[in-house]
């Protein structure tokens, strides 16, 4: 389980090694006719439901719209991610080295720039990080010396492609 420097603000993530500064998430540029899409399979799924008596997938459909309505309004923050001699953190959280399974970097420029943590717990979600400006190989050289790369993998995972893809 990762620590939370938000609770322990005393916690001792070690000696700074490597640090920068990234944007949360991007929003995607959506077109109007993008949104008319969207608005059109929202509303054919939402008609499908009622006439098929499926009120609950109604109301998924319309809550997740809504959600999405609301992602695509909030800003993003800006977060930091520091490389340390005991783990790495990210935002306000901490993961020692020793709570993850492996890491990789999907680099193909100018879409995909991102390092992926794998922590050991399956309870916890994998960690994306943008590196924007770092240079990948000063970022996979530092992390080599502390946790395994999986060489098996040097593309984005499939969901986030096709969120991409979605512009979701």
């Amino acid at each position: 389980m990762p620590t939370n420097l938000n609770l322990d603000p005393n916690a001792n993530i070690g000696k700074g090694l490597l640090r920068w500064t990234f944007v949360e998430f991007r929003h995607p540029h959506r077109s109007k006719r993008w949104w008319v899409t969207a608005g059109i399979i929202t509303g054919t799924l939402v008609l499908y439901a009622v006439f098929t008596a499926n009120f609950l997938f109604a109301l998924i459909i319309l809550v997740t719209a809504v959600l999405l309505m609301n992602e695509y309004r909030r800003t993003p923050r800006h977060l930091d991610c520091h490389i340390t001699a005991s783990g790495v953190a990210v935002g306000k959280k901490f993961w020692r080295y020793n709570e993850l399974s492996n890491y990789w970097i999907a680099y193909h420029p100018p879409e995909v720039t991102n390092l992926y943590l794998l922590p050991k717990n399956p309870l916890d979600p994998r960690v994306t990080v943008p590196l924007e400006h770092m240079n990948p190989l000063t970022v996979r050289q530092l992390l080599n010396k502390y946790v395994e790369e999986d060489l098996t993998r040097e593309d984005e995972p499939t969901s986030e492609a096709l969120t991409r893809f979605l512009k979701l």
